[in-house]
């Protein structure tokens, strides 16, 4: 039995409780990649979940239950969260997240308009893969919602291909590979390659944020984190205990800029009232993109990312490294080595364990095309993996020092399922169109369930 067989054969289940499933589930791909314009962030008082909270108000509104972004990463109750924000010099927002229409948008309904893979994984998370295609000219988002638009439901969909964006192979490929040395010591990589026919420049920003839970809760702990020095960052929350995130230097050996804000609304944005905070949720978009004073310069907060800046000859690739781990100092009290040879060990180490594992399972007649696919597909469902958290009593009648949802909720959607409580690591067909309801939940995991006792019994 391999070592990724082993690391299985000591899961707990699940069902006996987040905490209690094993040390090796502790962190996982446990992040959505849409939540804005779900059914669990909707308090309007017409159910129009996609216009309450459109795209446009993601990267300035904290999020009531849960948490989305690219190629996410988290604990196993999303307190802390990790993932990736780009961009390419031409785009007005940061990609934070997936782009797609609404079911008012596409002619054929609500569509992601975007391109990315989920590589390779195992049961244990300690070995995982995913990739993403990047366009090197501004993202073309308001040509999707318009044209597609214009087209009736017997007309083909407008796909992010058909706007020009790729041609000439004017793009990057992002792939983020996570490892794990331990239960809690989480290695990143970023390799960004420029299939395009010039050198061009790319922001890169790996960012770490908390879900926000002091805001709905009386007495609630905040957790903080703040910069350590010019390439650390120190973390502390009440569960998870003292962290630090790492960056290494880039590829011209310059150290990346850490950026700091909170993850709280930017009301003066939304909603023109008075700031809760100068260093709102967007403000690390906002100082990248304008230039504006919207991080905290004393490198403290609710969030942060380390921005990168990399320029690229055409067809090379570049490497960016992080670590997210238990707090260690040596005896000056600086940061113990969390690069070099070792770092460069346990990603071999567990990509060959990946590869044994996977060799364990598949069939001996399989062609290697078909082991391929069969890996491939094993990773997906790995990869779709989410928290999900919903309280539909606590979300029909509100939270404690927050306005009173309005009354024709009561009536509405959801309001007869009050008994679903949900804080769950759930498997989802699509962790982009997520379930509204209950039923729409149990209807989209349950197919799943016999693929996954034979991947993992104990996820099942």
């Amino acid at each position: 039995m391999g070592a990724e067989s082993e690391r299985v054969a000591g899961f707990g289940r699940l069902e006996d409780g987040l905490r209690q499933a094993g040390e090796w589930y502790r962190w996982g791909p446990y992040v959505s990649e849409r939540q804005w314009g779900t059914v669990r962030e909707d308090y309007s008082a017409d159910g129009e979940a996609w216009d309450y909270l459109p795209h446009d108000h993601a990267r300035s509104r904290a999020y009531r239950w849960g948490e989305d972004g690219l190629a996410g990463f988290c604990d196993v109750e999303q307190r802390l969260c990790l993932s990736l924000a780009l961009w390419n010099g031409r785009d007005h927002i940061l990609k934070e997240r997936a782009f797609g229409l609404t079911g008012a948008q596409g002619n054929h309904g609500e569509d992601v308009k975007e391109y990315w893979w989920y590589l390779d994984a195992t049961p244990s998370h300690a070995w995982n893969r995913w990739r993403y295609h990047y366009p090197q000219a501004a993202f073309p988002y308001q040509d999707l919602i318009d044209v597609n638009g214009s087209r009736d439901k017997f007309q083909p969909e407008y796909e992010l291909i058909d706007t020009g964006v790729f041609d000439q192979d004017r793009y990057w490929v992002v792939e983020v590979h996570y490892a794990k040395a331990g239960p809690d010591d989480l290695l990143m990589t970023i390799s960004v390659t420029n299939k395009g026919p010039d050198a061009d420049t790319l922001h890169v920003l790996p960012t770490a944020w908390f879900r926000n839970t002091w805001s709905w809760d009386v007495n609630e702990p905040k957790p903080t984190m703040a910069a350590t020095g010019d390439t650390s960052v120190g973390i502390e929350h009440p569960w998870l205990g003292p962290l630090e995130l790492l960056a290494d230097s880039g590829p011209d050996g310059a150290a990346p800029t850490a950026l700091f804000c909170e993850n709280e609304t930017n009301v003066t944005r939304l909603y023109g009232s008075a700031p809760v905070t100068p260093y709102a949720k967007d403000g690390i978009n906002d100082h990248v993109i304008f230039g504006a004073d919207t991080v905290n310069p004393a490198r403290t907060g609710t969030k942060c990312a380390f921005w990168y800046k990399v320029t690229v000859p055409p067809g090379q690739t570049v490497e960016l490294r992080l670590r997210l781990r238990p707090s260690k100092k040596t005896a000056s009290g600086r940061p113990a080595a969390a690069f070099g040879a070792g770092f460069d060990q346990v990603m071999t180490t567990r990509r060959a364990e990946a590869d044994e594992f996977y060799a364990e399972l598949t069939p001996r007649e399989a062609t290697a095309d078909e082991a391929m696919v069969m890996r491939q597909a094993f990773g997906g469902m790995l990869w779709s993996k989410q928290l999900f958290y919903y309280d539909v009593t606590r979300w029909l009648d509100g939270d404690p020092g927050q306005p009173v949802p309005p009354p024709q909720r009561l009536t509405g959607r959801n309001s007869h399922w009050r008994n679903f409580n949900s804080f769950d690591i759930m498997s989802m067909p699509d962790k982009w169109g997520t379930p509204g309801t209950p039923r729409g939940i149990w209807r989209s995991t349950a197919w799943r369930w016999r693929t996954w006792t034979r991947r993992s019994p104990s996820t099942s």
